[in-house]
């Protein structure tokens, strides 16, 4: 039998529990005392020689490839690390407005409630100070136009009593004219 070389990887390999696998040799298997070992059962050792002839113009696409996507990536991992920054920036925005909140909250309320009570009540004094004055205006003025009234009532009235007296005086000048025409016809008839 001839002799072949055989690497250390085609002689073992380890098996998760940590036993050696010999060539041929199942895992978990052990050799016993005079168990000859045989290379023929070994696989064929690899080729001593590759041809990288068609690996030029392979490895030209592949470079290609292998750039754009490099640039891809770059560019997926700039937008990447934008996008963490704007979340980190957000955080922190909402971290400083969550303690402002907290501020706000914890200070003493600002009591506008009562601001808004005492001016309301104000207001409403002076709109009933305003309704009451509204009313006494409106009792004047009619006052005043009930003296409009009676003062134009006398001031026509005279004047109709002067002429219902100077009716009065000519209708007893007539009457008294007649009593003498016929007191005159009576005493020359």
């Amino acid at each position: 039998m001839e002799r072949r070389r055989i690497t250390s990887a085609a002689r073992r390999s380890y098996v998760s529990s940590g036993e050696m696998m010999v060539g041929g040799l199942a895992p978990g298997r052990r050799l016993g005392p005079g168990t000859r070992l045989s290379l023929a059962r070994m696989p064929p050792p690899l080729p001593t020689r590759v041809d990288f002839s068609l690996a030029g113009a392979l490895n030209a696409g592949f470079k290609e490839t292998r750039a754009s996507e490099r640039a891809e990536m770059m560019e997926l991992n700039d937008r990447f690390a934008s996008y963490i920054e704007k979340v980190r920036f957000l955080e922190q925005q909402n971290k400083a407005l969550a303690a402002e909140l907290n501020q706000l909250r914890a200070k003493e309320p600002t009591k506008l409630a009562d601001v808004y009570q005492a001016e309301l009540r104000e207001l409403r004094l002076r709109l009933d100070q305003l309704t009451a004055n509204s009313a006494r205006l409106e009792v004047e003025r009619d006052n005043l136009a009930q003296d409009l009234a009676t003062v134009r009532q006398k001031n026509v009235s005279p004047h109709s009593r002067l002429q219902d007296e100077t009716n009065l005086r000519l209708e007893a000048e007539n009457n008294l004219a007649a009593y003498r025409q016929e007191a005159d016809e009576a005493t020359l008839a």
